[in-house]
C-alpha cells in the first residue's frame, strides 16, 4: 500500500512506529497531561522513544530530533511548556517539603532549567518566604521529627545526630543550629524568624 511505512516487530511483539511529527505531538500532549515540564525535559523524553523508533526502522536520527524540535517549540507556543512557570512551581514545592536550596538548584538543573533561570526563581522564592533556606529547614525538621519536633527529653541526646542529617540534607550549620536551638510554640512549629 503506498504511503505506509513497514512495520518492524519488536522483540516484544509491538511493531516500531514511524516518529512523525505528529505522533510525536499526540506523545507530548498526552505527556503534558499527566506533568508540569520544561523544554528541555520535554524534548528528552520525547527523543528518548523517537530516536528508538528510527534506530529500529533505519531512519535518520538528524532528520527525528529536528521533528522533535519542531514538537517543543509548538508546545512552548502553545503555552504548554513553560520553563519559568515550571521551574518557580517546582522550586515551591520542593522547599515546602524540605529540601536545601542545594537540592532545589540541583533537582531543577536535572529537569533541563538553565541556570539563570534557577537563579531568577530562588530570588522570588527570597521574596514569597523571606528565607528559603530557613523555611526548607523548618520543612525538613517537621518532616523528619528532628529538633523542637523531637519529645523533650531526646532533644539533647540526638543534637549530633540532628546536625548531621541537616548536613547530609545541604542545609548549612548555621541554619541547622537555628532550627534546632528553638523551641516549639504551644500552638505550633516555631515562627524562626
Amino acid at each position: 500500500m503506498p504511503g505506509k511505512t513497514p512495520e518492524v516487530r519488536r522483540p516484544g511483539g509491538r511493531p516500531a512506529r514511524q516518529p512523525t511529527e505528529e505522533r510525536l505531538w499526540r506523545r507530548a500532549l498526552f505527556y503534558l497531561q499527566r506533568f508540569s515540564t520544561s523544554r528541555a525535559h520535554l524534548r528528552e523524553v520525547l527523543q528518548r522513544r523517537a530516536l528508538r523508533e528510527a534506530r529500529e526502522l533505519d531512519l535518520d536520527p538528524a532528520e527525528v530530533a529536528e521533528r522533535v524540535e519542531r514538537v517543543v517549540s509548538r508546545a512552548a507556543k502553545a503555552g504548554l511548556v513553560d520553563d519559568a512557570a515550571f521551574a518557580l512551581a517546582r522550586a515551591r514545592r520542593l522547599v515546602e517539603r524540605g529540601c536545601s536550596l542545594r537540592t532545589v538548584r540541583m533537582r531543577l538543573r536535572e529537569k533541563g532549567v538553565a541556570p539563570e533561570l534557577v537563579e531568577t526563581v530562588l530570588e522570588e522564592l527570597a521574596v514569597e518566604f523571606g528565607d528559603p533556606a530557613l523555611e526548607a529547614a523548618r520543612a525538613f525538621a517537621r518532616r523528619r521529627r528532628l529538633g523542637p519536633w523531637r519529645p523533650r527529653g531526646q532533644r539533647q541526646a540526638m543534637r549530633e545526630r540532628d546536625l548531621a542529617a541537616f548536613a547530609r540534607a545541604g542545609f548549612s550549620y548555621e541554619i541547622a543550629r537555628r532550627i534546632l536551638d528553638h523551641e516549639v510554640a504551644e500552638d505550633g512549629p516555631p515562627g524562626i524568624r
